[in-house]
């Protein structure tokens, strides 16, 4: 068996590797058109179809599928790459990438043969919050509502939504029957609603469909068996939490590439003499800040590669490895707010304009700490497994 699980996670990282290599080829336009593609409230179609091409929207699927099969901290690497040259563009390609974890329970013949029939090089949108209310009819569900938050700035092959069946016996838990459904981009209406604080050029849109039929095979239970043929898929709900991480980790190393331009230029209104750089204890503070952020990233790729080994071994992660890992989200999102605060500081009022990019990456992260990943009570899961409890779940 760990033959097995060093083969594969070998071939995973030659992966990680080709992937990373061929989007490290876009990533200075991407840095360079940052401000553009905010303003433009879009990362540009050229850049989407390098992306593409590079492979970063396949990357999580299957090799069997015509997917790269990154397990979830190779995938991280290459977000978090993307990120430290824009916010923006990192979001879209975790949100595109990740987001086929959320229709794992389809059925396999209809992933296999009717979504993946013809390769892996899919462009999928769409929210999984169950916002959508559907009746059953036969052969499958009539289909109507309103989903926030369809990130990514071009037009998908498939759009993802969650839904509730209405008037559906509740699950044992005492839940409604909370389902997800693949349809086509024409059978919704997006609607321009995307004016954030961050992630401006992610078109983060709304989107409505109206009495739409989607038939059974399209659908799945939103939280269910897996029928992906990669280990990532067998990952308890939800396993994508660290692609959020590396856009934060990604959005911190930027600021600090940026903060690292102004100490070698900026100088102190009240000595001119010198620049900020030569401050000793602007020197033990960013020296801080760097160190503080790299432990962020090693959190994230240790957690994340207990969690990935289980699954390469056909195990469940304990309690106590799964709270780590989604625990460690939380403690990332929140720590990355801190230090963008703190590296806002250190630039002064330089930092304050719109047309500085640490301003962009500091909406940015506030942007994504918004997020569920952020808020989710894993840390008090966590304690509570650290202090004896081995029943919570």
């Amino acid at each position: 068996m760990s033959t097995l699980l060093e083969s594969t996670a070998s071939s995973d990282q030659a992966a990680g590797h080709r992937v990373l290599g061929r989007v490290r080829a876009h990533l200075p336009e991407i840095a360079a058109r940052s401000a553009e593609a905010e303003a433009a409230r879009a990362v540009s179609a050229d850049l989407i179809a390098a992306l593409r091409e590079a492979g970063v929207f396949r990357m999580s699927l299957p090799r069997a599928w015509g997917g790269e099969q990154l397990d979830l901290v190779e995938s991280a690497r290459v977000v978090r790459e993307i990120s430290r040259a824009d916010g923006s563009a990192g979001w879209t390609v975790q949100a595109a990438s990740m987001a086929w974890f959320f229709v794992r329970s389809l059925p396999h013949e209809t992933l296999a043969n009717e979504v993946f029939g013809d390769g892996a090089d899919l462009m999928l949108r769409g929210a999984i919050a169950p916002k959508g209310r559907a009746v059953r009819v036969a052969g499958g569900y009539r289909l109507s509502g309103r989903w926030p938050l369809a990130s990514g700035s071009f037009t998908p092959d498939w759009m993802l939504a969650g839904f509730v069946v209405e008037g559906a016996p509740a699950l044992p838990d005492g839940r409604p029957d909370m389902r997800v459904a693949l349809v086509r981009p024409e059978q919704a209406t997006f609607l321009d609603t995307w004016d954030a604080v961050g992630l401006r050029a992610t078109q983060s849109t709304d989107f409505t469909m109206d009495d739409v039929f989607v038939p059974d095979r399209f659908t799945g239970p939103l939280v269910g068996g897996n029928n992906i043929p990669a280990p990532f898929y067998g990952l308890p709900y939800t396993a994508t939490g660290s692609s959020h991480d590396a856009v934060i980790i990604g959005c911190l190393e930027g600021a600090l590439d940026d903060l690292a331009e102004l100490a070698a230029t900026k100088r102190p209104a009240f000595d001119p003499r010198v620049v900020i750089g030569e401050d000793p204890v602007f020197q033990e503070k960013f020296a801080e800040l760097h160190l503080r952020t790299a432990a962020l990233n090693a959190l994230l790729e240790q957690t994340g590669r207990v969690v990935m080994d289980r699954a390469l071994a056909g195990e469940e992660p304990t309690a106590r490895e799964w709270f780590g890992y989604t625990g460690g989200h939380q403690h990332i999102h929140h720590e990355g707010i801190r230090l963008l605060n703190e590296l806002m500081t250190l630039s002064g009022s330089s930092g304050l304009y719109s047309s500085h990019p640490l301003q962009r990456r500091w909406r940015d992260v506030r942007c994504v700490s918004q997020h569920v990943a952020g808020n989710n009570g894993s840390l008090r899961r966590l304690g509570a497994v650290l202090s004896g409890r081995e029943d919570v779940r």
